[in-house]
């Protein structure tokens, strides 16, 4: 069930909504790009868009985001390019980071000061061994439409290193988007993450991207390496939400080496095709 959005007495400030979902709501095949991409939005979708254009509408964002100048770069990589002005000038400026495992810092700022009215969302999945609620709240600066930050328990005031719980959770609401566009990345320490506090990003980019069906190279059991993009990376697959837990943990593991060897990284996910020879283990 869904709660209706309701106002807080007295705040003037909107109260965000509860989404409560189940196996029944992940999407395995998101619409085609040949397809209009707004054309089967699904219950995920709207809630998000709808609450992101009533905030941009009450004046909560840095500024108003108008359609942003696209185009494809030439080129192989075919980079998606957009010129958004007032994302550099207007964003908060990012916080220092001295060390990939940097704790968490009460004094700077993190999500906890966020506004009543800047959550939109609170994600719960209704089954038993469902991750842990996942707040979606608006990116005050953002790069695109439906721009949020997936933010897993705030109040616990985890530092931004990934978990398999928290990662578990953003992949989920992923899979609740029928939309093409819809990703999800993680900025590390160290890999322009602007706030050391346990986040995520969500946005909807239509635009197709390399990354999508780029060839891989087969590495071992669900790990494949891509070249063929702007920056290798290790690729890791999910058919679906239920291989997510496993998928999480080998996710998680692979960044602490990385982090235990000194190198930062991000993490980002998108629908796309199977890599060669399929395997267990999101893009």
């Amino acid at each position: 069930g869904m709660a209706a959005e309701g106002e807080q007495p007295g705040s003037g400030e909107p109260d965000p909504e509860e989404f409560v979902y189940g196996e029944e709501d992940f999407v395995l095949q998101a619409a085609g790009w040949e397809a209009e991409p707004d054309s089967a939005l699904s219950r995920f979708d709207r809630a998000l868009l709808d609450s992101w254009t009533d905030r941009m509408e009450r004046g909560f964002f840095r500024y108003r985001l108008g359609p942003l100048p696209t185009r494809v770069l030439p080129g192989p990589m075919r980079l998606v390019a957009q010129l958004n002005v007032q994302r550099s000038t207007e964003r908060r400026p990012p916080q220092l980071v001295n060390s990939l495992r940097q704790p968490f810092d009460t004094r700077a700022f993190n999500f906890t000061r966020l506004r009543r009215g800047e959550v939109l969302l609170r994600l719960r999945g209704a089954g038993s061994a469902a991750p842990d609620p996942l707040l979606v709240a608006i990116n005050a600066s953002p790069l695109e439409r439906g721009h949020v930050l997936l933010l897993p328990e705030p109040a616990r005031l985890l530092p931004q290193a990934l978990t398999a719980p928290a990662l578990r959770g953003a992949l989920e609401a992923a899979f609740l988007s029928a939309h093409p566009g819809f990703r999800v990345g993680f900025n590390g320490l160290g890999g322009r993450a602007s706030v050391n506090h346990l986040h995520f990003h969500g946005f909807y980019l239509p635009r197709p991207l390399l990354v999508e069906a780029a060839p891989a190279q087969p590495l071992c059991r669900g790990l494949s390496l891509l070249r063929s993009v702007p920056a290798p990376a290790f690729l890791l697959y999910a058919a679906g939400a239920a291989a997510l837990p496993a998928l999480c943990q080998d996710l998680c593991r692979a960044a602490e080496h990385l982090t235990g060897a000194g190198l930062a990284y991000n993490v980002f996910a998108t629908r796309g095709k199977a890599p060669e020879g399929g395997g267990a283990g999101s893009g």
